[in-house]
């Protein structure tokens, strides 16, 4: 836990606090192996005490998911999300999925058997902090998503990493200062020789994920299309990629057999008009395809599919949407390719 974290916790905590005079238990902080959780508090309000796993958050955007509170909770303790600000329609998805959650402002959604607690009314704009470092804008993503797939590059030239991440070179230095600084990287040995590895890899790729969502897919987004016949939709697979590579469900489907499509994601290299062409495409902001510029180089396939984009990338596609189904698509994928 960064000390942006440990402020965000503080804030909240002290807030829930001041208006519903619970008592809070200092935090245990988790400073073990990765499992997802960031510590643990326990609230005491009236005579209900509850023991709660915590997960950290700057700040949620978009329909950016917490993936991590997705995974099953270890030893059936209760889980709560902590963060600066969640946006209205993100609380009312948790609230709805009964995914317990608290604001800095106090705004929370808090239910257990022993215990219920329900703030909707605190005011948030006066409390949420700047914007996090470059590390998590849509440089500092592809640096991320370059060193989550090949580790071995944080061994090797900052060209190296800058050419794999298509990122200028300027920027690699400060972009690595930043994941140290955020705990995320460690100096080790391997066979007599200094190396720097990874820390927290889990818990990297899951807020990867989450800020790929928010900040990078977006910029990445050309628009939404439609199949000018509909039963293209149901022979995709016959469909050569050319041009272009199979992302979201449809990676899922063909990585783990697992799921039917019913939304398209296709992540090109050709122009989007040759693209339309050779797919039979027409424009439709409701169309279920939808075409994102692919943001990587083309290189090595890591999962013997070259019709897939890279699995890190077709697991933050499926763990982030609001389909259960897709969630557990992306789970398989996340055991078979990146854990």
């Amino acid at each position: 836990m960064n000390k942006k974290e440990q402020e965000t916790l503080h804030k909240a905590t002290e807030k829930l606090s001041n208006i519903t005079g619970a008592t809070i238990k200092s935090p245990t902080i988790y400073n073990g192996p990765d499992n997802g959780a960031d510590g643990f508090i326990e609230i005491r309000l009236n005579k209900q005490i509850e023991t709660f796993g915590i997960n950290i958050k700057n700040e949620l955007r978009g329909n950016s998911f917490p993936v991590s509170l997705i995974t099953k909770q270890q030893n059936a303790i209760p889980n709560l999300l902590i963060s600066q600000y969640i946006p209205m329609p993100l609380k009312q998805e948790l609230k709805k999925r009964n995914i317990n959650y608290l604001e800095a402002a106090g705004n929370c959604f808090i239910s257990t058997s022993n215990m219920f607690i329900y703030i909707n009314d605190q005011q948030v704009t006066d409390i949420r902090i700047p914007a996090e470092g470059k590390l998590w804008k849509s440089a500092g993503l592809k640096f991320l998503f370059a060193i989550l797939r090949f580790p071995e590059l944080l061994n090797n030239s900052y060209r190296a990493i800058a050419e794999e991440a298509s990122i200028a070179l300027g920027s690699i230095g400060g972009l690595l200062e930043e994941l140290t600084r955020e705990g995320f990287l460690k100096n080790g040995s391997n066979k007599g020789g200094k190396m720097v590895f990874i820390e927290n890899r889990n818990r990297l790729i899951e807020r990867w994920a989450e800020t790929y969502r928010a900040n990078l897919r977006p910029k990445e987004m050309i628009g939404n299309f439609r199949f000018i016949d509909k039963s293209a939709a149901k022979s995709w697979e016959n469909l050569e990629p050319i041009g272009f590579k199979w992302g979201g469900e449809n990676a899922g489907a063909l990585l783990t057999k697992y799921l039917q499509p019913e939304k398209f994601t296709i992540y090109i290299t050709e122009n989007r008009v040759k693209i339309m062409h050779s797919l039979k495409l027409v424009a439709d902001p409701t169309g279920n395809v939808e075409i994102l510029q692919q943001f990587w180089p083309d290189g090595e396939i890591e999962t013997g599919n070259s019709a897939t984009v890279p699995p890190l990338l077709v697991y933050a596609d499926l763990i982030t949407s609001f389909d259960s189904r897709n969630q557990e698509t992306a789970n398989r994928i996340k055991i078979q390719y990146l854990d």
